[in-house]
């Protein structure tokens, strides 16, 4: 009766024992699923947020990332990326406003660069002033070519006086 008693128990403490054996290793294959999704969850989030040009781990914290508004007085979003944000805390407005204005620099002078050169008007008859004997055009000067470089020169320097006074005028 005695040894009866005791193959029952040994028999429950088996069954428990394959029992929790069992439990322990769907356990731990649920939670390799779990990282598993977790890491292909934060993948999804990490492009989502690069897509809406965000910081890449804006999405994969615990907290949906602020709203930044351009202006607290104006309900107008920022549509800058990050990167641009970024530049802007590290620089700050000096160095944002200098490439603005090196743009525009670059925009203006491929515009002029385009336009035709002018040319000086070619005389009919003589050239006023000629005096009998000298050639069709003074020494230096070949198609008024010289004094065309003159006049970019000078357009130039005005240019950059105005950038200058713009500038002054800002700060």
């Amino acid at each position: 009766e005695l040894r009866n008693k005791a193959n029952q128990i040994w028999n429950t403490i088996l069954s428990l024992e394959t029992d929790k054996y069992d439990y322990e290793q769907r356990h731990m294959n649920q939670d390799y699923e779990f990282k598993e999704l977790n890491e292909r969850q934060k993948i999804q989030l990490r492009n989502k947020a690069v897509k809406k040009g965000l910081d890449p781990e804006s999405f994969t914290g615990s907290h949906p990332p602020k709203i930044r508004m351009f202006s607290k007085y104006e309900r107008r979003t920022d549509t800058r990326t990050y990167g641009d944000r970024k530049k802007l805390y590290e620089g700050g407005c000096e160095v944002m406003r200098s490439e603005l204005l090196e743009s525009l620099w670059k925009d203006k002078l491929n515009e002029f660069s385009k336009r035709p050169k002018a040319r000086l008007p070619k005389w009919y008859g003589e050239r006023p002033g000629k005096k009998a004997g000298d050639p069709e055009t003074p020494e230096g000067e070949e198609d008024g070519v010289a004094a065309e470089e003159e006049l970019e020169e000078e357009e130039e320097e005005e240019e950059e006086e105005e950038e200058e006074e713009e500038e002054e005028e800002e700060e």
